[in-house]
C-alpha cells in the first residue's frame, strides 16, 4: 500500500496531466513497486462508484436485491480494474511499447481518481439542474474524461495519437462489455 506522500504525488501527477502537462509522470512512482501501488487507486474510487451504482439502481429499479447488486458490481468492479492492464500488457508488447507498460498502468490507475471524482461531481450536479442543462454537463464532462484519458495514455506510452486512440477505445469496449454483463446478473 502507497504511503500518504505517493497518494498525493500520484494525484498531482494525475491532475497536471489533465491540465495536458506532461510533466505529471514526474510525480508518479515508475517501479513495479509503483505499479502494484497504483491499484490503490481501486480502493480511493470505490465509495463514489458505489455512489453512482446506487444512484442508477435506485432510478432503474424499486424492487432490487442490494446483496446481489452488491455481488455483481462488485465482481464488475474488480474485473474492470484488471482488463486494461491485461490488454495493454498484450498491446503495448505487440506494439513494441512494453518499456512503457508500468507508466501506462501507473497512470492510467492514478487519473482514474480524478475521472471518477469529476463525473461524479458532475452527475450530482446534474441531479439539481434542469434536465436538458444537466445532460448536456454530464455530456460535455464525459467528453473531456475521454479526451484526458487519452492524453494519459499517450504521455504514458510516449506514442502517437492513434495507437493511444486504439486502447482508449478497447478500454471502453471491453468496460462497456463487462458493465453490460453485471447489469444482465442483476
Amino acid at each position: 500500500m502507497p504511503d500518504r506522500a505517493e497518494v498525493l504525488g500520484a494525484l498531482y501527477g494525475a491532475y497536471r496531466l489533465a491540465w495536458f502537462d506532461t510533466s505529471g509522470m514526474n510525480y508518479f512512482n515508475l517501479t513495479v513497486e509503483g505499479f502494484w501501488r497504483s491499484f490503490f487507486a481501486a480502493v480511493l474510487v470505490a465509495p463514489v462508484y458505489a455512489i453512482l451504482v446506487g444512484m442508477r439502481t435506485s432510478a432503474e429499479a424499486e424492487d432490487f436485491n442490494i446483496a446481489l447488486v452488491f455481488l455483481s458490481e462488485g465482481i464488475g468492479y474488480v474485473l474492470a480494474w484488471c482488463a486494461f492492464p491485461i490488454i495493454a500488457l498484450v498491446l503495448t508488447r505487440l506494439l513494441g511499447l512494453d518499456r512503457y507498460y508500468v507508466a501506462l498502468i501507473v497512470a492510467h490507475n492514478w487519473s482514474a481518481v480524478l475521472q471518477t471524482a469529476a463525473f461524479v461531481a458532475v452527475v450530482l450536479l446534474g441531479v439539481i439542474l434542469p434536465e436538458g442543462l444537466g445532460t448536456l454537463v454530464v455530456t460535455l464532462t464525459t467528453g473531456a474524461i475521454l479526451v484526458y484519458q487519452w492524453f494519459v495514455i499517450r504521455t504514458a506510452l510516449r506514442s502517437s495519437g492513434g495507437i493511444a486512440l486504439m486502447l482508449l477505445l478497447l478500454d471502453l469496449i471491453v468496460t462497456s462489455l463487462i458493465s453490460a454483463l453485471a447489469d444482465r446478473i442483476l
